[in-house]
């Protein structure tokens, strides 16, 4: 089939702008959605707008799905003269979508949210597309209770989030997470192992405190005696403080975890941030987790993410200003000790999990795109 006729084969069969990024929690739950719509109609169209930036390019356009990239940055929360540059990429960002948009017939917009799914989600709205939304977390953002009204339909991932949003058409569908992670879980076999593993992650460019205090709170395990296997992700930029601190025999100490299915597979422990994309995936994997919230998200939206873990029992919290080597420390102690407790958090961690929400939302919106 040549390049023209599939197009044209695309269009008959509608077009979805799928639009979101410049960090992974919005990136890859937006491709997630996108694998799900070209496997339940293949002739679809898929264009995904996204920030200008060339991990993001490379990693939507290697799914086979085009990808436009516009110059975007977010907005400080204070004063600032960069915030005068902001509006005027956001500005710009909204002519090209809408010049691009109009294009094609009318279809169906699909945003994750944050200021980079902004210019196409308004774009939509003025040339009378339907538009559509995820809010991974608790509390949805700025952007995205400004943009929610606006929407045909509202995904959520949490119930809780609905007490936000009262006068708009929300659907609990949980993250979208990529198919290959789903596979992944479903084809992995539990393993014989010598002792129960810990996993540190603060995000993909670490997390200092938590990095240090939980190398530190390794250090107390051995002195205690406890037997486990640990492994400590610091973030590409602080790889190279972390290895100054020193980690404990028994704990690798690692600057990115390029296979997390493998990790999670691994671990019996794990110590986090907050992010939805992060409590997606330790839910997935049923793995009692030691939350510690990044303080300085937008609406404290990690702290109330964490809540939710903790009031299910599936989690322990705790807030990073009471985060020293002895509490964490004493929390790792207290589960590795506990077997019974770890299973029962565990299947906690299950009752949050659905590895369906990218195939519930592309549903939708074919539903959408049919109307």
């Amino acid at each position: 089939m040549t390049a023209a006729n599939r197009a044209s084969e695309e269009r008959r069969g509608g077009t979805v702008v799928v639009t979101g990024g410049g960090t992974g929690g919005h990136l890859y739950p937006a491709i997630a959605v996108a694998q799900a719509l070209r496997r339940k109609r293949p002739v679809i169209g898929i264009l995904f707008i996204g920030r200008e930036a060339e991990k993001d390019r490379a990693e939507v356009e290697k799914k086979g799905i085009d990808f436009v990239g516009l110059k975007l940055e977010g907005l400080q929360r204070r004063i600032s003269l960069t915030n005068l540059r902001s509006l005027a990429y956001a500005a710009g960002g909204l002519w090209r979508c809408l010049r691009m948009m109009k294009r094609y017939p009318k279809g169906v917009v699909f945003g994750v949210g944050g200021y980079v799914s902004a210019p196409a989600m308004v774009a939509g709205k003025i040339l009378g597309w339907r538009v559509t939304m995820h809010e991974q977390n608790t509390i949805p953002g700025l952007v995205n209770r400004i943009m929610a009204p606006w929407c045909a339909s509202v995904f959520i991932t949490y119930e809780e989030t609905k007490k936000w949003l009262k006068d708009t058409a929300c659907e609990w569908t949980g993250f979208p997470l990529r198919r290959e992670l789903i596979e992944r879980r479903r084809q992995a076999s539990v393993a014989a192992k010598e002792c129960p593993g810990i996993l540190v992650i603060g995000g993909s460019q670490g997390a200092r405190k938590l990095v240090e205090t939980g190398l530190e709170a390794l250090k107390r395990l051995d002195e205690a005696n406890l037997p486990y296997r640990a492994v400590v992700q610091a973030g590409e930029r602080n790889y190279e403080w972390a290895q100054t601190l020193g980690a404990p025999q028994r704990a690798e100490l690692v600057p990115f975890i390029h296979d997390m299915p493998e990790a999670y597979a691994a671990a019996d422990i794990v110590v986090s941030r907050a992010g939805s994309g992060s409590l997606a995936e330790i839910a997935l994997w049923g793995r009692p987790s030691i939350l510690v919230p990044y303080p300085f998200a937008s609406e404290n939206h990690q702290q109330k993410n964490a809540e939710v873990f903790a009031q299910r029992g599936a989690a322990r919290l705790i807030p990073e200003n009471e985060l020293t080597t002895e509490a964490l420390s004493e929390a790792l102690a207290g589960l590795l000790r506990d077997e019974e407790k770890r299973k029962t958090m565990s299947a906690r961690a299950l009752e949050l999990a659905r590895d369906d929400a990218a195939d519930r939302i592309a549903e939708e919106i074919l539903r959408w795109l049919e109307a």
